[in-house]
């Protein structure tokens, strides 16, 4: 009864993990790479403030890096294919990418 009991348990874990795993991947793609974006900005600029010696929790500072963040994720999304987001991704510097997030991201910092 014991051994049943586990099993079942065990079962029920991994079918739960399943459904877990399958609603991740029915998250459209497009929200998967704003995502991956704007976790990848918020990081790279909160470290930077950090190391300014700012705190994040004065003035509106966190909230600005938010935005911005938010802001060039949807740019990238919105205006990239999918192989630009790819190679953007790899490489924020190469082109085209590049020339199309630029202007983009300018009107980004103004908001």
């Amino acid at each position: 009864m014991m051994m049943r009991s586990c099993l079942l348990t065990i079962l029920l874990a991994v079918s739960v993990g399943r459904v877990a795993v399958a609603d991740e991947l029915r998250e459209p793609l497009e929200k998967q790479f704003f995502d991956y974006f704007a976790k990848q900005c918020q990081s790279a600029l909160e470290t930077q403030a950090r190391s300014q010696g700012k705190r994040l929790d004065q003035g509106n500072l966190q909230q600005s890096i938010d935005n911005y963040c938010a802001c060039t994720s949807q740019s990238v999304v919105s205006y990239l294919d999918a192989g630009e987001i790819i190679a953007f991704a790899n490489n924020p510097e190469a082109e085209p990418a590049a020339s199309k997030m630029k202007p983009l991201f300018a009107k980004c910092q103004g908001k």
